[in-house]
C-alpha cells in the first residue's frame, strides 16, 4: 500500500470541545402562524417532520427534504372525531397516527383527522398513570415489531414515605400495545429498590435501542437497560462530569408550603435529565442534561421551565456506555426538548425565543454529525 493512502487510511479526526464544530448542515424552513415555534411532541419518519401544535390542536407535517410544509392533520376535540384531550402522538405510517389522551384511551386517526378506532389502557394504570407521547422528557413511544411501547406517566406524585418497594413493585413502569389484536401487556420489568438509595422522586426518561428499552432516571445517572424480548435487565452508571448536582431537596420539601414560582426555583437549583435518544446510525446514546443553577431574580420561572437557557449533551459509546465526549451547548440558542435523529446525525432547533436570530417565520434544523468521536 503506497504511504500517502497508509496515512489517510490511519489519520485521526480531530476532536473539537466545541459543539458547533459538529454542524454538519444547516436546514431554513418558512413557516406560518399556523405552526408553532415550540412544541411538546415532534417526530421524524420517512424524510417528513411531524410538529405538534398543541394550542391550535394541529400536526404540522413538514418535509425536509422540499423544505416545505405539507400537511396540517386537526386533532378535534369534540364530534364523531372527537378525541379528547391529547396527550402527544406516534406516527405509525402517514395514514396511522396514535394519539394518547386524558381519558385514559389510544385513539387511532388517519391522515385528515378521521377517528378509525379507539383503545382503553385504564385497567393498566393502578395508579392513574397516562400514556403520554412527548418528546418533552422523553416520554416517547416506540415501535418494535408489531407493539409500540411506551412507559407509564412516573409516581412523581407520591409523598417521600410512600415511595417505598412496594409502591416499585406495583408499578410496571413499561407497557406495550399489540397494534394487530389492540391488546395492552404489562412488561415484568420492576424498577429495582436500589433507586430508593438516596430516596428521590421516581420519573425516568424513555429511548429505545433495538430491542432493548433505555430507562434514565430524571435525578441521578442511574440507566436500566432492559432486554424486552428476554424480559432480562442492568443497572449501568453513567459517566458526567458536567451533570452532577443531583439533590433530594426539591422532593422532599413541603410544597404546599411555598408559591409555585419558589418551588420552580428550587427544582431548577438541582440538576435533572431533561431526556435521551439512541443513535441507530452511529451506534451513540445522547443524554440531554441541565446542571442546575440559580434562576435569576428578575426571570420568570414558568418561562426558564418551558425554555430553559441552554443544556448538556453527554454522548455515549451503545456497547459499554463509555462517555464520548460532554458538551455545554451555548446559552440561549437550542431549544430544550426539542430534538430528533436520522441518518445525517442529532438535529437540534436553534430557536430559543432569546436568540437575537430567532424568527417565528421560519423553522430552523441544526444537524450534527457526531461521528468522528468514535473513529
Amino acid at each position: 500500500m503506497p504511504l500517502l493512502a497508509l496515512l489517510s487510511c490511519t489519520k485521526q479526526t480531530k476532536v473539537s470541545k466545541n459543539p458547533l464544530d459538529y454542524i454538519s448542515e444547516k436546514t431554513s424552513i418558512p413557516i406560518d402562524r399556523a405552526t408553532e415555534p415550540f412544541t411538546r411532541t415532534q417526530q421524524f419518519l420517512d424524510g417528513n417532520l411531524y410538529w405538534w401544535n398543541s394550542d391550535r390542536e394541529t400536526i404540522t407535517v413538514i418535509d425536509l427534504q422540499q423544505k416545505k410544509v405539507i400537511k396540517s392533520i386537526p386533532l378535534e376535540r369534540d364530534g364523531p372525531n372527537g378525541l379528547g384531550k391529547p396527550y402527544g402522538f406516534f406516527v405509525h405510517s402517514p395514514d396511522s397516527i396514535y394519539i394518547p389522551t386524558m381519558a385514559y384511551k389510544f385513539q387511532l386517526i388517519n391522515s385528515e383527522g378521521k377517528l378509525i378506532n379507539s383503545y382503553d389502557y385504564f385497567e393498566e394504570t393502578p395508579r392513574g398513570q397516562y400514556v403520554l407521547g412527548m418528546t418533552r422528557y422523553s416520554n416517547m413511544i416506540f415501535e418494535y415489531k408489531d407493539q409500540l411501547v411506551f412507559q407509564l406517566s412516573t409516581l412523581r406524585m407520591l409523598k417521600p414515605n410512600e415511595l417505598d418497594d412496594s409502591s416499585l413493585q406495583e408499578y410496571a413502569p413499561l407497557l406495550s400495545f399489540d397494534m394487530k389484536t389492540g391488546l395492552f401487556y404489562p412488561f415484568p420489568f420492576r424498577i429495582p429498590s436500589s433507586i430508593l438509595n438516596p430516596i428521590n422522586e421516581l420519573s425516568f426518561r424513555l429511548a429505545f435501542s433495538n430491542n432493548e428499552a433505555l430507562l434514565l432516571h430524571s435525578q441521578s445517572n442511574k440507566l436500566f437497560q432492559i432486554n424486552v424480548n428476554k424480559s432480562t435487565s442492568q443497572e449501568i452508571y453513567l459517566r458526567t462530569d458536567l451533570v452532577k448536582k443531583f439533590s433530594n431537596e426539591y422532593f422532599l420539601r413541603d410544597k404546599n408550603s411555598f408559591s409555585i414560582d419558589d418551588n420552580m426555583r428550587v427544582s431548577y437549583k438541582i440538576a435533572e435529565n431533561f431526556g435521551i435518544a439512541y443513535d441507530s446510525f452511529n451506534k451513540m446514546i445522547y443524554r440531554f442534561g441541565w446542571p442546575g443553577e440559580e434562576i435569576p431574580e428578575e426571570a420568570d420561572p414558568m418561562q426558564y421551565s418551558a425554555t430553559p437557557p441552554f443544556f448538556i449533551i453527554s454522548i455515549y459509546d451503545d456497547e459499554d456506555y463509555s462517555l464520548l465526549q460532554e458538551f455545554t451547548l451555548p446559552r440561549n440558542t437550542y431549544l430544550a426538548h426539542h430534538y430528533f435523529v436520522n441518518e445525517k446525525g442529532l438535529n437540534l432547533f436553534p430557536m430559543h425565543p432569546d436568540n437575537p436570530e430567532f424568527n417565528e417565520d421560519e423553522m430552523v434544523i441544526h444537524t450534527f454529525d457526531f461521528s468522528s468521536l468514535k473513529k
